[in-house]
């Protein structure tokens, strides 16, 4: 909930009200031959709009109060504390909307002549459902003050289009990109769709689920017992025989193999569906 300002007083309303009718006034056309007299009744009324000018001008002057100086100094803290956590974990275009929460005890303080201290407190992972930003007015005699911030961050993720079930290898089909309110999520959360291209679901996904990395795993490419193509390096140079995998790999583990025609056991990193690599 944004803060609301306070009601204007009747004295308020009355400036504004004379202002307006010292605006009409302005918009008029004064012909000299209107006034009656000559010069003189136009200057006195030129006079008066001068005066009406200088009545309006502060009229218009809001006197600054310490909620409103509160609720600024927050809103472009908690401003900064999330566009810097936007850039730490890499997110791409996003819209944040800020419910502030300044204390009643606010409006029973004075205004700051300087500028407020801020300072967010210090945590290893900021929880961005719920920023508590700490304000201090430097004055003589000064005060504190504490505000709550509840910022609503939204963009778009990888979501399931449909249900899939445990062991179901992503492909484009399953996958949607949609607008999600991100700032309560606990886990991180996925927006490019190669992340989650021809990973393995780990368990069954309804219908819009959002993706997350601890929902996927890199698929089997490799079974036990499975005739594999064994690519060797050494020195620029490559060498391509046939084995028999000891064990079942995913992409990028290292699993034990046999070479069919020497009978020899190897270690190797699983590279691609039936593949595996030796390094020298």
């Amino acid at each position: 909930m944004v803060i609301s300002l306070a009601m204007p007083s009747r004295l308020h309303i009355l400036m504004q009200l004379a202002c307006q009718l010292y605006k009409a006034m302005i918009n008029m056309k004064f012909e000299k031959s209107a006034f009656t007299g000559g010069k003189q009744p136009f200057l006195i009324t030129a006079i008066a709009l001068l005066a009406g000018f200088s009545f309006c001008a502060s009229a218009v002057v809001t006197p600054t109060t310490a909620r409103k100086q509160i609720y600024a100094a927050a809103q472009k803290q908690a401003t900064t504390v999330i566009q810097r956590e936007a850039k730490k974990r890499g997110w791409p275009k996003y819209t944040a909307k800020l419910n502030i929460f300044v204390p009643a005890e606010a409006t029973q303080l004075s205004a700051c002549a300087k500028p407020l201290a801020v300072a967010t407190p210090d945590n290893s992972r900021i929880n961005l459902s719920r920023l508590r930003i700490d304000l201090r007015c430097t004055d003589t005699p000064g005060w504190t003050s504490s505000v709550a911030v509840k910022p609503d961050i939204t963009m778009p993720i990888v979501m399931a289009r449909g249900a899939l079930e445990r062991g179901h290898v992503l492909t484009e089909d399953d996958i949607t990109m949609k607008k999600y309110n991100v700032t309560g999520t606990r886990s991180d959360i996925l927006w490019r769709a190669d992340d989650v291209l021809g990973m393995t679901v780990k368990r069954r996904l309804r219908e819009m689920t959002p993706i997350t990395p601890g929902m996927l795993e890199a698929p089997i490419m490799v079974e036990r017992g499975q005739r594999i193509v064994m690519i060797a390096s050494q020195d620029g140079v490559t060498a391509q025989t046939t084995g028999t995998a000891m064990k079942k790999g995913r992409r990028g583990e290292i699993i034990k193999v046999k070479n069919e025609s020497s009978g020899q056991q190897v270690n190797a990193r699983v590279t691609d569906f039936g593949t595996v690599t030796i390094s020298k």
